[in-house]
Parts: structure tokens; sequence; C-alpha cells
């Protein structure tokens, strides 16, 4: 009885002689119903109309018997078109604006962050815990000199800024030039800045600061100082920094050749108590017994000058016995002394690098 009130039911539907409450109610009916059975039923509806009637609405699928429907109820509450599209386009439209300042917050969180954590990841430090001079490689491909116990920081800073931090000890700054990435370095609130050159920095125990151009061009003064503040160096000047009364002296190539000599003997005083070994000097000669090669060398560096950098440690281990004449050329001493321990050297810009012989074995 059910089935054949459905059916019943089901031809009203398709006549649209239901009411709105029946419409409503038997639409969600059809819902539930087996699309088959459904399409079945609807078949033998039609079937059991006269020809008149089946000529006027041929068997259709379920699609356009909705749609025949949906047409019906049109002509009595047709639908408001212009209103309909209207709310839809400001619906579009808030959309759009609700999209566009998502993507704006993106772009600040998703893009602009990375960023900053790519330059807090350029901080790197460096530090030389050896008793002799080393080099090492910069993020930005420049080199660092390290004497023993410097300690310095390298970071990238967000205006491309290559920034070094030297907290302490002496070091050689080899800088891989880039016009758009200054480089800077900072001691105690004194900057030094450069390009592409080659420059120690050097605090000293009196709370002052040396900084020796060797190659290039740089500017020294207080973090922040105006350009005309700044004292501008051609290579091998030097600037003392009191770092008590904040005044910078300028010390010229020529003034620095003067002094040499009481500067050298004041550097020697300093450094031979410091060694476990018999080193003494007059004015003519410097004169060592069972001297480590470790401490030969940083007498060396203080005699001539200059840094020198031992790529194979192990020469360091040996030991020296002899005298050196003060006035005797570098490259004479250096020459002498790869004869005695199997290496040889390069001399560059007050750099003395001193490496291993590759040697090779001679047909058996």
């Amino acid at each position: 009885m059910k089935g054949q009130f459905f059916k019943f039911k089901l031809q009203e539907y398709i006549h649209n002689r239901l009411d709105l409450k029946e419409y409503e109610a038997f639409f969600d009916e059809l819902n539930q119903v087996d699309p088959v059975l459904l399409q079945q039923l609807i078949a033998e509806i039609l079937e059991e109309e006269d020809e008149a009637v089946s000529a006027r609405i041929p068997i259709p699928d379920l699609s356009r018997v909705h749609e025949h429907v949906l047409q019906k109820v049109y002509e009595i509450d047709p639908p408001v078109t212009r209103k309909t599209r209207k709310m839809t386009y400001w619906m579009w439209a808030s959309t759009a604006a609700i999209f566009l300042c998502v993507l704006s917050l993106l772009y600040v969180f998703r893009f602009k962050t990375p960023s900053e954590v790519s330059y807090k990841s350029m901080l790197s430090y460096y530090e030389n815990a050896y008793n002799y001079t080393i080099d090492m490689q910069l993020p930005d491909s420049s080199i660092a000199i390290l004497y023993p116990h410097a300690k310095i920081s390298y970071a990238l800073n967000k205006e491309g800024i290559r920034e070094i931090k030297h907290m302490q000890g002496k070091v050689i700054y080899k800088v891989h030039k880039n016009p758009n990435a200054p480089f800077t370095v900072n001691y105690m609130g004194y900057v030094t800045r450069a390009l592409g050159t080659v420059f120690s920095v050097d605090p000293k125990a009196n709370e002052n600061i040396l900084i020796k151009l060797l190659e290039g061009k740089i500017s020294v003064g207080h973090f922040g100082a105006l350009p005309k503040d700044l004292l501008y160096l051609n290579p091998n000047q030097e600037v003392e920094v009191d770092l008590k009364l904040h005044k910078m002296t300028k010390l010229t190539e020529k003034v620095l050749d003067k002094s040499r000599i009481a500067r050298v003997d004041k550097k020697l005083s300093e450094l031979i108590p410091s060694f476990n070994a018999n080193v003494a000097w007059t004015s003519q000669s410097v004169e060592f017994s069972q001297t480590k090669n470790t401490q030969l060398l940083q007498v060396i560096e203080n005699l001539y000058e200059v840094s020198i950098i031992c790529e194979s440690p192990e020469l360091l281990s040996n030991s020296f016995t002899g005298s050196l004449n003060r006035r005797e050329p570098l490259e004479k001493f250096l020459t002498n002394f790869c004869q005695l321990n199997g290496c040889s050297f390069r001399l560059d810009n007050g750099i003395v690098t001193l490496s291993n012989l590759a040697r090779k074995e001679g047909p058996n």
C-alpha cells in the first residue's frame, strides 16, 4: 500500500500538482530512494498515461524531470537574478580582499622571516687556541690570520655589510673584494672599514689598538663617526688608538722606519721572558739555544715585523741553536730555515707561508 501511495505522489510531483509543504517533504523523500528504482517508477507512470500525455511528456531521465519541476516553480515565484548577481559580486570582492590580506601576511612571515633566519645563521666564531699563528677562511672567502689566543666573530647583516667583531688577540684580515658588501672590523667601538684590502688589528696591553694597512685603503674611526672624522690609510701606514683618551694617531711609513729598531727591541723585551728557552739579543744579533721553532718564528715575526703561517705544524716541533744577524735579509733567513727543516716559503705583503716540500721518490 505504501508503494502505491508513493507512486501516486510521484505522479503528482511530476505534474507539479503538490502544494508547497507536500512538495518540500516529498522532495526530501525522493533523495532517500534508490535512483534505479526511482527511474523505474517514473517509466511505469509515464507508460500508464494516455498517448497524448506521453506525447507531451517524453520519457525523461531524473535530471530532466527535476528541471521540468523547477521551471513550473519559477513561473509562480521567479528568482531575483539581479540581486543574486550583486550579492555574488560583493561576496567575490570580499573574498578577494581577504585572500590578498592572507597573501600579504604570508609574504611577511613566510618570505621575510627566512632571510632573517639566514642572517642569524651567518654568525660564526673563530678562535686560535694554539701557540702558533693560523689562517682561517671566512664565509665570504676572506682570510683571517689569527695569532695565538685571537678570537673574532663574523656576521653578514641585513644591509649586506660583512661585520667582524674583534674580541681579542692580533688578527690580519685579507679581505675578499666585494663592492656591494663592505667589510668592517669593530674593536671596542672603533671600526675599520674596507672593500678589498690587507690590514691588521692588534690590541695592546695598555688599552691601545694598533691598526696597520698592508695593501689597499682603509678608513678608521669611532662607530657612527662622520666621514670628516675618519682617518684614511695608505699601505704601510698605521693608526694607534688610545681607548682611554679616545684619540687616534696616524703614523706614516717614514715615521715608522725611524722608530723601527726601538719598537722591535720593545717587542722582544716583552716577548722573550715568556719563553722557557735561552734567547738573547744585542744590537747586532739574536742568539738561540735549543729554541723551539714555535718560539723562533715568533722572534722572527717581531724582528722583521711580518706574520708567519706554518701550513705544516709538525715543522714547529723542531729546535734551533745558532745566531741570527739582525741586519740579515728575511729571505736569507727563510732560505736557511727551510733548508734545515725541509720546507718552502712564500712572502707576500708581509705574510710568510711555510709549507712542507713535496718529496719525490726516485727510481729504485
